[in-house]
Parts: C-alpha cells; structure tokens; sequence
C-alpha cells in the first residue's frame, strides 16, 4: 500500500464513531437530507444546457464556467454520490475534457477562475477531477514555487498572513495539493509541519503567531485551509481546545460568523461552514472537551439554516454553484455534527474533511 493510501484508509477509520452527536433537545427542527439532495440534484439538472456533460451554467446568463462545472461535481460528490459508478464512461470524459479545456499549456494553470488564484483554481480542479475520475491534461508548474525544502520557507514567509482568509487559497490549492503528490518527499510534508507549528499562536491556535489581523473574520477563514493537512497527514494538531474556545468566541449573537455580508439573507456563507468544520476536527482531537457549548453554537446555527432552506422561494437558487457548493458542504458538517437533527440514509461529506477531494496523485500527469 502507498504512502497516500494509508494515510487515506487510516484517516477514514479515525474518523468514523469519533465525533459527537451535538443534537439536542426533542422539539428542535429536523431536516430530512435526501429532499436537500432531491432539490440541489434538480436545479444543478437544470444548469446543465451546453452540448457536453459537465458544461454547466450559472444560471446568469454566463456562456462558460470552469467554477460552475467543478462546484457542482464536488457537491455531487459530497451530497453521497458515487460519479464513476452513476455516470457512463463517455460523460466522464467529456466532464474531464470540458475542464481541461481551460487548462494552460504553459504552466498547467486554469484560467476563468472566478476572480481566485491560480492554486485556488488548482485545487477546485484537482477536487472534481478526483471524484469524477479524471487527469490534468497538462504538468502543473505552479509548484515549482515551493516544491523544495530550501523554497518552501521564503514562500510560507511572503503569505499576506494579516490576510490569511483569502491568501491562505495559495497554500490550499498549492502546499496541500502538492502534499498529497506523488513527487511529494517526507522530509519536505516534515518542513511544512515545522513551520506551521513554529507560527501557532499557542493562547488562539491561530496563524500566525505575532501577525495582527485586517479583520475579525481572517484567522477562521484563513486557519481551515491549512488543518485539512494535519488532518489528512495524520499530522498532530497540537491546539485543538484554544481553537475551540476561539471559534466558540468568534460566534455573533444571531447565530452567524460572518459580520459583514451585504445580503443577510444568506445565511449560509463558507465562513460558517468553516466554523463547522473546526467544530469537527477539533472536537474528534478534544473529545468532551466543551461539548455542551459546542452542541449549543451549532444547533442556534442549525435553526437559521433550517429556516432559510425552508424559504419557499428557494432563493439559494439565484447563487452561483460556487455559493451552492458551502451550502452543501455546511450540510454535509451539519450532519456530521448533529446527524439526528440533519438526517439521511446517504452518508454526507464536506470540502475540507473528505480526502478524495486532495487525491492529487490520481489527477496529476
């Protein structure tokens, strides 16, 4: 067995039965998933009007989306299906093909990427490729930033880290991603896990240690785009109840995380789905550690979700997939968290916990 395979079944089996059932109380709301499915599968059925499988629309009006396509095979993927075994052979490879196509010879990057990075735009590629069974068509050079131990360092180093929510993409789509490459040495995983731990801010389990923030919202939506590594390395975290404790703290008093968004009406926004993924994580390396807090935060949450999918208007509709796609990861994490109050016979996953959306080994050439 491989490096990457066993770090992919023996993170499966920690996992499983090891993260508590935050539901709580007998009359709190309860979602029935498989109707989330029903109607998410339906409308992203009717974004899917170009001549080749996988050239979904955004349903404004936009000719050609390379997010649209990858947003809607990840939440596929994540919503419990199985794309190899459900799709015939020749719509696989059209879906590939159809991404590929925005791929550039040049450095492997994809272009139309919806106004993110470069390494951005290679992780979302390198997750819907994965779960649809496809390769890059080109070798992706936008490693060779970082891909040694002697350029790793000054690379970590020019992070905007005062900004880390959006500049933290870089190191998603391109430190993990590379991670979990077959060109990938132990001794270079060795120095990332240095670094980080060196750059924790031990009283916030934050990055980084000694760097003020622009914003309240920059260390949660900046700090879970680097913990899927430890989590698919099987890395020790070594700072999971001040995390805790921050995300706890983080909380607004309407239920949310994110402060700012212009339309309140949304209120499923990735910086939620980002404090339920640290929940998640955390909570499985602190078991019992705050849990009736934790059961708390999430369930307030939990009732505004339940009410906006309840609008029957089905204003998510009017999203881009892109914005579809952290509603479906958010109720991926709420099952997770509370599976008797957000429940389904198909087991749900999220962007960040589910490894087969890093298998960059399977994807690259």
């Amino acid at each position: 067995m491989t490096r990457r395979e066993i770090i992919k079944y023996s993170t499966a089996a920690l996992c499983a039965g090891c993260i508590p059932d935050f539901s709580i109380g007998a009359n709190v709301k309860r979602l029935d998933l498989s109707e989330v499915r029903r109607r998410i599968s339906a409308h992203f059925e009717s974004l899917l009007k170009g001549k080749t499988y996988g050239d979904y629309t955004t349903g404004l009006n936009t000719p050609i989306d390379l997010y649209a396509s990858c947003d809607v095979a990840i939440a596929r993927h994540i919503m419990g299906e199985d794309i190899p075994g459900s799709l015939s052979a020749n719509k696989r490879t059209e879906w590939t093909d159809y991404i590929n196509t925005f791929q550039q010879p040049e450095d492997g990057s994809y272009i139309e990427r919806l106004n993110h990075s470069k390494l951005h735009g290679n992780g979302m590629t390198i997750g819907a490729l994965g779960v649809i069974g496809g390769k890059q068509k080109y070798r992706v050079k936008l490693y060779e930033d970082f891909n040694t131990v002697e350029k790793l360092v000054p690379w970590l180093e020019q992070i905007n880290w005062a900004t880390q929510w959006n500049a933290s993409h870089q190191f998603w789509g391109g430190i993990h991603c590379f991670s979990m490459s077959r060109h990938c040495s132990k001794a270079w995983i060795g120095a990332v896990f240095e670094w980080l731990n060196e750059n924790l801010d031990e009283e916030t389990g934050w990055w980084r240690k000694g760097v003020p923030h622009t914003d309240r919202h920059q260390p949660l939506g900046g700090s879970v785009h680097i913990l899927p590594m430890y989590e698919h390395h099987n890395h020790i975290f070594p700072y999971p109840h001040q995390v805790i404790d921050s995300v706890l703290n983080l909380q607004l008093s309407n239920g949310r995380w994110l402060a700012h968004e212009r339309d309140n009406v949304h209120v499923v926004h990735y910086l939620e789905l980002d404090a339920l993924y640290a929940f998640r994580y955390m909570s499985r390396l602190a078991p019992g550690y705050k849990e009736g807090e934790i059961a708390e935060s999430v369930n307030r949450y939990g009732d505004l979700v339940f009410d906006y999918w309840s609008n029957p208007q089905d204003i998510w509709k009017k999203l881009h997939p892109h914005r579809i796609l952290s509603i479906v990861g958010t109720f991926g994490l709420l099952q997770q968290l509370a599976p008797d109050r957000f429940y389904d016979s198909v087991e749900w996953s999220d962007i960040f916990s589910d490894v087969k959306l890093y298998d960059t080994a399977s994807v690259e050439v």
